[in-house]
């Protein structure tokens, strides 16, 4: 799998994001890393009055997340070139695998190993669509799968699962088709919190540096995949980073890029407000005001509630409302120009 450099637009996502928020526009823009000036962050932009230090990282949701996807992805463009896909079936199906799957060495052993998978493939979708022709009262569940198969292909070290929905329009899916998904492990935070700190470690020294010389400092995530995108995350383990840190960016932005071309950045922490004591937006609302600024900080708000509405609303169990100014934004990957070239 091919990873895509995503730094330099990504950090132009978040200099857009700033700019919303101070009203400002930016100016001396510099790249101290790629020119040798200063010390050596990715990006330093002038806003108003404020000078800002900007570090990017690309968080992985575990240890060598990019070179598991690259073998899942090999594996599964080649099941998809050698069967028949769709499947003669109105079923929807899932092949699922662990992030320790791996492929044997040398391409006679790695090809035979992967004609294994496709024929074991084959013949669980064929058992799977026969027992549930057999069935006398089938049932169908549009999140649930009604029948799996398990088993290890030879030249394999670790077991496979292929799920069965038997009506894929109830999914949302095409019917006969095949996808893919990572059995993941029950410590998957852990592996998450352990990436995070080794993400703080790197940049945090850095920033600190920028900061002990009146410089505004910013740290942006940049995520592939749901793991800290995840309301969870936002919810217990960011705050437990910040606990450990205390040398915690002014700012700190999350760039979630999984989806082609359309991006969302949310803002995680600004001074010492952060998620989850800034309000939690709705699932799946999204919110814009045009002038963020002018709102109140998250501390003042809660002590201007009366007694009555803060017992109302239960603000204390739930957190806080929705306050501006921490809505998630969204970017046009190709609207954006790369930062670290200077090139649109």
């Amino acid at each position: 799998m091919i990873v895509p450099r995503n730094e330099g637009r990504v950090c132009e996502a978040v200099v857009k994001a700033l700019e919303k928020w101070t009203r400002e526009t930016r100016a001396n823009v510099r790249r101290p890393e790629r020119d040798g000036v200063g010390q050596p962050v990715d990006l330093r932009v002038t806003l108003g009055a404020t000078d800002y230090a900007i570090e990017h990282t690309r968080i992985e949701s575990f240890e060598n997340q990019i070179g598991v996807y690259a073998t899942a992805n090999l594996i599964m463009r080649h099941v998809w070139e050698q069967l028949p896909i769709p499947f003669p079936s109105a079923a929807y199906y899932e092949l699922q695998f662990p992030l320790e799957v791996s492929l044997p060495e040398g391409k006679a052993r790695r090809d035979r190993a992967l004609s294994a998978l496709v024929d074991w493939v084959r013949e669980s979708e064929l058992r799977l669509r026969q027992r549930y022709a057999q069935r006398t009262c089938p049932l169908c569940y549009p999140y649930t799968a009604n029948d799996v198969i398990c088993g290890t292909p030879p030249g394999f070290t670790c077991g496979f699962e292929l799920l069965q929905w038997p009506n894929a329009r109830l999914t949302s899916a095409t019917p006969g088709t095949l996808s893919w998904r990572f059995i993941l492990p029950d410590d998957r935070e852990r592996l998450l919190a352990d990436r995070l700190r080794q993400a703080f470690a790197r940049k945090c020294p850095k920033l600190r540096r920028c900061r002990a010389a009146g410089v505004r400092t910013v740290l942006v995530l940049e995520t592939g995949d749901g793991g800290p995108s995840s309301f969870d995350f936002r919810d217990s383990l960011l705050p437990t980073m910040l606990a450990e840190h205390g040398d915690a960016p002014d700012e700190i932005f999350l760039a979630e890029t999984a989806v082609e071309h359309h991006w969302r950045v949310r803002l995680l922490k600004r001074d010492g407000d952060h998620w989850p004591h800034t309000g939690m937006p709705e699932l799946g609302v999204n919110y814009y005001d045009p002038e963020p600024s002018s709102g109140p900080g998250v501390r003042e708000w809660l002590d201007s509630r009366p007694a009555w509405e803060r017992e109302a609303l239960q603000l204390d169990s739930l957190h806080t409302p929705y306050l501006r100014g921490w809505e998630a934004l969204c970017f046009e990957e190709d609207e954006l120009d790369d930062l670290t070239t200077g090139r649109a």
